[in-house]
Order: structure tokens, then C-alpha cells, then sequence
């Protein structure tokens, strides 16, 4: 294996890299450049990376360094060398990733590889939909989990989605039963279990299962690509903490298992991640990824990989993880609490020295490197780091979605799954559910008779004649919705349901008689994003005060840059204006009187008879994107979508026509009232 060239000085064997890497320091110490010149050095000598990037700042590895201090002969290596990929889990900003936690080991792996895979698997579900393993309740729901996955992974069944483990939860087969007779007896608990499981079916949690390439080790390696890949997942697109240690323990799980499949005696490639403290913190707590990366760092080397992290201070991570690093590259540390930290961990591993080091840490320059590998060196290397070849920045998501090329875009598509989207209905005449027919062809025509234009507007002779009349079904969505509600006795679960014109997707309320009240504006707030939402809800709220763009930015807790681009994308959409020498933005037409409510109780409608009797209507197919509903309804009313189904709203729509022009008049089945 040949050696990396960490600085004009100093040369490091990739080799070992088998036994990891850490690097030590306070904030502006450059333990991530150095962790990423390991990355710069590895790819340019075929080894690939898979990093995660908490912060941002590893994604700025796919722009090439501009400074004058940039070997540009080593540039132009890495350039024809190394191909970056920076992947973004529920965005479309770079290339999507998704992963699916329902994967069950290879039936090659042994007995006990499957059991502690599975083991994790069952226990990081139950922790993302929020149950405590501590507790009872989050023991019987793991242990549910843990039997169904393994009767799956005994009999060959592949589960795909949370829909089916979701029913399986309710349905259990017998030999679950018998297996865990002890933990399946509480009907209720199941049927809480199974809800849980169905919350991951909607919303942004779909999107970490179902949008994008599926996470897959060959792929983030570039396995059959000419160039080494490093492959970068960014962790900023994933909005909460539970979600991104879900992500992270589901890669090494993925990971761990490839790796056992593909032993290799020499380094065959990296696993990154930086701040790694948060994923496998010292002491009693246990984020969701700690034992499984626990489990890589132990394991990994006898598999031909070698893993890079960086932190603060070694107390910060768990003790036993730690000693499995093989090389130390300590940088300034200043507070006594850091370098007594330190001091501790060198003193456990018998180095000698040690007080001679921990004086010299304080005075270190950004960039100077106390390097300590027994295995290699004999005694502690002083070294600075070399010019990256890279840029060093923090990267926003726009700024990745910028670095991401159109030839990457159009690669991994062929890799990719779609979002799923509302099924358009095809027309029929037999088996769909709608509202019950009360008014029939004659009395409709005799109602249309009624509408007519008179020669001398309220009397005389008609001006207009009928020209067709046809019962046409209307597709309205009906979506079952739930809301998580605190009160004095803890969370409970309030549910709803919502009605939607399946044509335009505007909001409605259906009411007792069958009329339908339509509200305004919902239909214009269809494909904003989520920020682009809260802040139309925010000026709905305060409309009439009218606000600042760093009013906005403080109500929303966000930065006056970002909210400065959403309210220009606002304001080319036609929905955001400004006012005034301070510019205070307000809702512009045809927002500005918006009757959407903000409360999903004012939106329960009536339930009316349905029949699946077969019809000769004229049904119109519905057009409206389910995930724009399903992100509206969560921004706007703070409610979940659960289902949807459709069902057909009947109307006659008659044509009359004038001596100069002809018009259209809806009127409903169900009661005769003109309808817009």
C-alpha cells in the first residue's frame, strides 16, 4: 500500500487506515482538513470513501481548490483520479437516498451476524416511531418487531414497505404468536404498534424510504466506475435528530453487513464521519447508531476497512470505541478540561511522554498535528497538514444542488425510485363509491328550465335553449388525517378527516344537505415548499400588521439570507409584495383574502350515504399530486395524512346556449342548488 502525503515532510501508509484514524482538536484546530486530505490522498490511490457529513463542510470535497497554495500538478491527479458524489437523503438537491430499513441479511451471513442485524434493525424502528426500549412498553414493541422480522427473514418473505409489516403487526402469524406469547396478548398495544408503523407511510418520514437511489454500499463505492468515488451523504437535508440517527445506523447496519460479505486483507476502502460524539457518546446514553458503529469499529479492520473520525476532546466518545483507533492526530487543545481528557487516554494506551505532548498542545497553530501511531512510528511526529486540493467551506443545500451535475442526475437515475403520486382514476361505470343520486334527469331538466335567460330578464319568453345536459362525478379526495395533541394526561391522538376537489385541489367542507363549501386560496398554496408555507401562514396570521423580511426570519427562527430567497420566490409566484420605505411585505392577491381556516376541527364535514351502484355518469379523472396535499395539510394545519381514498361527487352540468354566446350551469345531484 503506498503512502499518503499529509505534509511537505511527512508521508503516512494508507495501510494504516486499517487500524483507524482520529483526529483530535478545539473548533479551527483542522482536524477536518486533515481527515479530508486522508480522503484527497486515499482516492488518488484507487481506495473509496463513504463520509458523513453532519455540518457541511466534507461537502465542499466536490469543488476543486482555487488558491495559489494548490499543488496543481497533485489537482490535476485528483481531478482524472477521484469522482465526488454528494448525496442528499429526502432532497432532490443533490442525488436522493433513501434507505430501507425492511432489507433483511443475506441468508449466507451466519446465525448470529443475523440476530444482532436484525436485533438493530427491530430497535432503531421502534426508537423513530418513538417508543422508550427502557421501558416496558418499548420492549414488548421491539421484541413484535424483532419475531415478525425474523419469521420474515426464516421464510423467505420480503415485507417492501411499513404498510405490510404494519398489517402484519395486526395479522400475526401463528408462529410469531406462539414464539412471543408473553408480549403479544395486549390487543391494544399491537394496534398502537401497527399505527406508529403506519406514520412512516406519510409525509417527510416517506421520503426517507421510498424517494431516490436506494442506499446500497456497492453503489456509494462506485463499484464498475473508471474513477475512485467518494461519496458524500449529507446529513442537512434530514430535518430532526431521531431521523438523521436513524439514517446513520441504517448505513452502518448496510455497511457492516457488506462488509462481512466482502472480506478483504487489504484496505479495500473508508467510512468517515465527522463530529462522530453525537452518534456514539460516552456514558450510559444510546443513540440509535451507537452499538452498530460500535460494532463496525471493532470489526472493520478484519474486513479491509478503515474508518476516519474527528471530535472535540476523546471523552466525548465511548471509551471502548475509542481504543480501537490505531492512529492519533492531536491538535490544539486549550481548555484543562480537554487536555486532561487526553491525558487520560494517552496514559491508557502507555504512551510515553506524555506530559511533554500535553504542553506543547496549547501553542499548536491552526493546522499542526501532534501524530501518535505506534504501529508506524516510533515516537510522537510533528507535522503540519499539507494545502488541501480541495475547498474548505460549508456548503448549503443550494450550494450542493449547484455541485451536483446533470451527467450524475441522469447516472443514478437508473438507479432511482419515484415518489409515489395519487393514482389518476380511469373512468367506470361500476364499482366506485360516490354520493347517493337524489335529483333525477327531469327534475334537473326542469330545474335548468328555471335558470334560463328571459327575453325581458325576470318574465318573457326564454333567449336560451338547452343544449346538452350530462350527470357528470366529480373524484373528491378524502383523506384521514391525524394530530398528535398534548394534554394534561400526555399525548393523545386526535383524528380527522379532510375533503379535497380532486380537480383543482382546492379545500372543502361538505355539509349536511350535500353542499359544498369551497375555501379560498388553498389551491394557489399548492407546490410552495414547506418554507415558502409557513411563511404565507405567518403573514395570514398578521396580514394587517404587514412584516419585515427580518421580522419574518426571526418569528420563523431562520436566517434573514434564506428567508430573503424564499420571499423572492414568493413574490415571482405573485403571492408576496412589499410596501413602504422598510419594506414590509404583504400578502398579495389573490391571497390577501384567504378563508382557508387554521384549525382542523373547522374543516369536519358531514357524513352523507355513499353507494357503489353502478352509474352513467361522465367521471372525471383526478389530477392532483398527493404529496403537495399531504406537505400542506402538515404545514398549514399541523395534521398528518394517514389514507386517502376517493370518492365521486355527482352534479349536472348543462350547456345553454344564447343568440351571442353560450354558458355553463352546474347544478348538484344531491340537493339541485347551482354549484360553482
Amino acid at each position: 500500500m503506498v503512502d499518503a502525503i499529509l505534509s511537505n515532510s511527512m508521508k503516512y501508509p494508507l495501510k494504516a487506515l486499517m487500524k483507524h484514524f482520529i483526529a483530535l482538536g478545539s473548533t479551527g484546530s483542522g482536524k477536518t482538513v486533515l481527515s479530508k486530505v486522508l480522503i484527497e490522498e486515499a482516492a488518488m490511490n484507487g481506495i473509496p470513501s463513504i463520509i458523513v457529513d453532519p455540518q457541511g463542510d466534507l461537502a465542499s470535497l466536490a469543488m476543486y481548490g482555487t488558491s495559489e497554495k494548490v499543488d496543481q500538478k497533485r489537482l490535476d491527479q485528483f481531478k482524472k483520479s477521484a469522482r465526488v458524489v454528494i448525496f442528499t437523503p429526502t432532497s432532490s438537491k443533490g442525488i436522493p437516498l433513501f434507505v430501507n430499513p425492511l432489507k433483511l441479511p443475506s441468508s449466507k451471513l451466519g446465525s448470529e451476524e443475523v440476530i444482532s442485524i436484525i436485533n438493530q434493525i427491530s430497535t432503531s424502528i421502534a426508537r423513530l416511531i418513538g417508543y422508550d426500549i427502557n421501558k416496558d412498553s418499548g420492549k414488548n414493541a421491539q421484541v413484535v418487531l424483532y419475531l415478525l422480522l425474523m419469521d420474515c427473514w426464516k421464510s423467505s418473505r420480503d415485507l417492501k414497505t411499513f404498510d405490510k409489516l404494519s398489517d402484519l403487526v395486526l395479522n400475526l402469524p401463528e408462529s410469531v404468536q406462539k414464539e412471543g406469547e408473553v408480549f403479544v396478548k395486549d390487543v391494544k398495544a399491537l394496534a398502537i404498534l401497527s399505527k406508529k408503523l403506519k406514520y412512516l407511510t406519510i409525509g417527510e418520514k416517506e421520503l426517507l424510504f421510498q424517494f431516490g437511489v436506494p442506499l446500497d454500499i456497492d453503489t456509494l463505492l462506485g463499484k464498475g466506475q473508471k474513477k475512485t468515488q467518494i461519496s458524500i451523504i449529507y446529513l442537512n437535508t434530514i430535518n430532526t435528530i431521531d431521523e438523521k440517527q436513524f439514517f446513520v445506523s441504517m448505513l452502518a447496519t448496510e455497511l457492516y453487513q457488506w462488509m462481512l460479505s466482502h472480506p478483504s486483507k487489504d484496505l479495500q476502502a473508508i467510512f468517515m464521519i465527522d463530529e462522530v460524539a453525537s452518534f456514539i457518546p460516552a456514558g450510559a446514553e444510546k443513540p440509535m447508531a451507537k452499538e452498530i458503529l460500535k460494532l463496525i469499529y471493532k470489526q472493520a479492520r478484519k474486513y479491509g476497512i478503515g474508518c476516519i473520525t474527528g471530535t472535540q476532546n476523546p471523552g466525548d466518545i465511548d471509551y471502548k470505541a475509542f481504543a480501537q483507533f490505531g492512529t492519533w492526530a492531536i491538535g490544539r487543545l486549550v481548555t484543562k478540561q480537554d487536555i486532561a481528557k487526553v491525558k487520560t487516554a494517552l496514559e491508557s494506551l502507555a504512551m510515553q511522554k506524555t506530559e511533554k505532548v500535553l504542553d506543547v498542545l496549547p501553542r499548536l497553530k491552526s493546522g499542526e498535528f501532534l501524530m501518535f501511531c505506534p504501529d508506524i512510528f516510533k515516537d510522537v511526529i510533528n507535522m503540519k497538514v499539507r494545502w488541501l486540493l480541495t475547498e474548505h467551506k460549508t456548503l448549503t443545500e443550494d450550494d450542493v444542488k449547484l455541485l451536483t451535475t446533470v451527467e450524475d442526475k441522469d447516472f443514478y437515475e437508473q438507479y432511482a425510485v419515484k415518489k409515489p403520486k395519487l393514482k389518476k382514476e380511469r373512468s367506470q361505470e361500476k364499482g366506485i363509491e360516490h354520493f347517493d343520486v337524489c335529483i333525477s334527469d327531469e327534475e334537473a331538466d326542469k330545474i335548468i328550465n328555471r335558470k334560463k335567460r328571459k327575453l325581458f330578464w325576470l318574465f318573457g319568453p326564454p333567449t336560451e335553449t338547452l343544449e346538452s345536459l350530462k350527470l357528470m362525478l366529480k373524484p373528491i379526495i378524502r383523506a384521514e388525517a391525524v394530530r398528535a395533541k398534548q394534554s394534561f394526561f400526555g399525548k393523545k391522538l386526535e383524528n380527522f378527516t379532510l375533503n379535497f376537489d380532486g380537480v383543482t385541489g382546492g379545500l372543502i367542507k361538505i355539509k349536511h344537505n350535500g353542499k359544498i363549501k369551497s375555501y379560498r386560496g388553498w389551491q394557489e398554496m399548492l407546490g410552495l415548499s414547506e418554507r415558502e408555507i409557513s411563511v404565507i401562514k405567518l403573514m395570514f396570521s398578521k396580514w394587517k400588521n404587514r412584516m419585515t423580511n427580518a421580522e419574518i426570519a426571526s418569528r420563523l427562527m431562520l436566517t434573514d439570507n434564506f428567508v430573503n430567497q424564499v420571499t423572492n420566490g414568493l413574490m415571482k409566484k405573485k403571492l408576496l409584495s412589499y410596501v413602504g420605505k422598510k419594506r414590509r411585505a404583504y400578502l398579495w392577491m389573490p391571497l390577501i383574502n384567504v378563508k382557508v381556516p387554521m384549525n382542523a376541527k373547522k374543516l369536519l364535514s358531514y357524513k352523507l350515504e355513499t353507494s357503489n351502484a353502478g352509474t352513467k355518469g361522465h367521471i372525471l379523472n383526478s389530477a392532483v399530486k398527493l404529496n403537495d396535499l399531504t406537505k400542506l395539510v402538515k404545514e398549514w394545519l399541523d395534521v398528518s395524512i394517514t389514507d386517502t381514498s376517493i370518492i365521486y361527487y355527482p352534479y349536472y352540468e348543462a350547456k345553454l346556449v344564447g343568440k351571442k354566446r353560450s354558458r355553463i350551469i352546474r347544478i348538484s345531484a344531491l340537493n339541485g342548488k347551482v354549484i360553482a
